[in-house]
């Protein structure tokens, strides 16, 4: 060929059309001669994935719609009127993006035969692997045009971006029972999935095959699910399979676990059909085991409920599973909410709603008891501790087994540790203790908080225990065996361990508490301007009272003024850890620990500071730091330094 070349005059070489132009134009000609004449082709140039801008017109006027053509032309040998195309997946990734229409026209110039397909949804109708960057596409004899395929486009636009849907029925069996499956799909997602507009992608494939012994197999194929379903019993006269109007209440053997995979399938796409569907399927007793309940898969349903805003009708669904029988398989459901977003308002908000009901409908001790007992969660982290605490007792009156579980015992002290019964508290962690050696849970239906090294943890609460009681001595030796038993780095109770050290060192420790002095003490030193003598009478308060924050704090605030700062450090970081609220004085610690280079310290410090309340915390530091009367070029290099550190305590997080 390159011989050939070489003898052919340059002129000609270089006047020859490349043969893929030849075939771009035959293609555009082939494509123009099936248009409408009144509709109008605008050509888009450059070619950016889209080759025209068709507007349709009628009877001279524009009607106002519009849809992109990409066209493909090729001159590849057609064998039982398909045409193969290879696309990128960037290009479909782009259809996908676009908000008009797009319609791929792909012409043979060797037959002159047109193929179309709405490429919006393209993309879904494959399973794009990691790294892949073009498939194939093949259009067979059923989507050809002609001339009479564009006066339906027109109607069809609103359809475009819904999803195709292609048929194998074997049998009369297999054709009836299709029949009626199409009814289903066209009423509940009648949205989202076209049973009739052939234009589409075939995202979804439904096959039945007639087997012997009247037996029929199903098989489903979408959006990278597949599933088979085989159903027994199943004859041509059968009565479910004969009924000519659609029902939406005649869920039967038949169609049962056909509709529930559906629903289960398509919820990704139209999440409000299936929820729509599935109290249909459930008010027929379906997804009445535990198994059942894990395939409909609640935590996926709450996820896209609350995305598209369908959190009212998932709840509706939820209501109709607790009035089931047996009714503990909404216990699944409540641990979706859970699971989904333990802190969110909302969904804590459905969950009172929901365990109020079921605490209505069921007679079950079992159901009310753990009902009761998850109300209690839930009140509990909103802070609302007497209703919660009632809830708890509920629960173990109603369902005894609780008395036996660490959990429950762990709850309670948590309670009353909140309302600062803290001697009480100390029992029920000890009680937890002591169950967590012994207790097997018999139910996984149940929520409860799962921490690793459980138990670990309880040590250190009954220090905390132990501390707000003033007794050191106990509490030191009970931090200590949380540090020797686990390698967790929890800083607050590091702090309250150092705390609790120089306590003991001032002989503090159990003494008899006389709050009513140590406010006096408190107030006569806020009274006096001499500066020893208020470090006196503020040391005095805290002889009576060593627990009190604000005879602590104001110390610091003497001490650091007589420039002893490594007293009131100490004293800033005792207030900090008995009033866990106090900012100011978290922060009066670190600011001390910085000055004084105790870096090692500082860090400890920070990490306390951000887990009592969270990342934002570097906000309140700034504003902090703002209000210090220090030259505002140390302020902003105060303000860099924390944050740079707490960005770095992050990424190591």
């Amino acid at each position: 060929m390159n011989r050939l070349l070489d003898k052919l005059p340059l002129w000609y070489i270089l006047l020859k059309r490349p043969e893929q132009h030849i075939i771009e134009t035959k293609s555009q000609r082939i494509f123009a001669n099936i248009v409408p004449d009144e509709w109008v082709a605008r050509e888009i140039k450059p070619d950016y994935g889209v080759d025209y801008l068709m507007e349709i017109f009628k009877n001279g006027q524009s009607t106002g719609k519009t849809f992109f053509v990409q066209l493909k032309g090729s001159s590849q040998v057609i064998e039982n009127d398909t045409f193969k195309k290879q696309f990128e997946v960037a290009n479909l990734d782009y259809y996908a993006s676009l908000s008009l229409p797009v319609l791929i026209v792909c012409v043979s110039v060797t037959t002159e035969k047109v193929w179309c397909l709405w490429s919006n949804n393209l993309i879904d109708a494959f399973t794009i692997k990691d790294k892949q960057e073009s498939l194939y596409v093949i259009l067979d004899k059923k989507y050809l045009i002609d001339k009479t395929s564009f006066p339906r486009f027109e109607a069809d636009l609103d359809s475009t971006k819904k999803f195709g849907i292609s048929v194998t029925a074997e049998g009369e069996i297999g054709v009836l029972l299709n029949r009626s499956i199409l009814k289903w799909i066209n009423h509940f997602y009648s949205k989202t999935i076209s049973i009739d507009f052939r234009y589409l992608p075939n995202h979804i494939e439904l096959k039945y095959l007639s087997k012997p012994d009247n037996i029929l197999d199903f098989t489903i194929k979408a959006f990278g699910f597949k599933k088979d379903i085989r159903i027994k019993e199943i004859k041509e006269d059968s009565i479910e399979l004969n009924r000519p109007v659609f029902d939406e209440n005649d869920v039967n053997d038949l169609n049962k676990e056909i509709l529930k995979t559906i629903a289960i399938c398509f919820a990704k796409y139209d999440i409000q059909g299936s929820l729509m569907l599935l109290r249909k399927i459930i008010k027929k007793g379906a997804f009445i085991t535990e198994d059942e309940m894990l395939s409909l898969d609640p935590m996926g349903l709450l996820t896209l409920s609350r995305t598209k805003s369908e959190l009212p009708l998932f709840n509706k669904l939820i209501k109709d599973i607790i009035n089931l029988d047996p009714q503990e398989v909404f216990f699944f459901c409540d641990l979706a909410y859970f699971a989904v977003d333990p802190e969110s308002k909302e969904l804590q908000q459905y969950r009172i709603e929901n365990l109020t009901y079921l605490l209505s409908k069921t007679k079950d001790d079992s159901v009310k008891g753990t009902s009761h007992y998850n109300l209690g969660n839930i009140l509990k982290n909103n802070l609302d501790t007497n209703t919660a605490l009632s809830h708890y007792f509920k629960a173990r009156k109603l369902l005894p087994d609780y008395i036996e579980r660490s959990y429950w015992w762990r709850e309670i002290a948590g309670l009353l540790f909140s309302k600062g019964h803290f001697a009480w508290a100390e029992s029920c962690y000890r009680k937890s203790l002591e169950k967590s050696k012994t207790h097997q849970p018999k139910s996984f239906s149940r929520l409860e908080k799962n921490f690793p090294k459980e138990d670990k943890l309880t040590t250190a609460l009954i220090a905390d225990c132990l501390f707000f009681q003033g007794k050191f001595k106990e509490a030191h030796l009970q931090f200590d065996k949380y540090f020797d038993e686990t390698t967790a780095r929890i800083q607050e109770w590091m702090l309250k361990n150092i705390v609790c050290i120089e306590l003991i060192n001032r002989n503090l420790d159990s003494i008899h508490i006389d709050r009513t002095k140590s406010s006096q003490l408190i107030e006569n030193a806020l009274k006096t301007s001499v500066d020893d003598e208020i470090i006196n009478l503020l040391n005095e308060a805290i002889k009576a009272n060593p627990l009190n924050g604000l005879a602590w704090f104001n110390l610091g605030v003497a001490l650091d003024k007589k420039g002893k700062f490594q007293e009131a450090l100490i004293a800033f970081l005792t207030t900090s850890v008995i009033q866990i609220w106090d900012k100011e004085a978290q922060f009066n610690a670190m600011t001390i620990a910085l000055t004084q280079q105790n870096f090692e310290f500082l860090v400890t410090l920070l990490e306390f500071v951000i887990e009592k309340h969270g990342d934002t915390v570097g906000n309140d530091l700034a504003d902090y730091i703002m209000k210090k009367n220090i030259p505002l070029d140390t302020k902003k290099i105060l303000i860099k330094a924390f944050n740079e550190m707490i960005e770095k305590m992050k990424n190591e997080a």
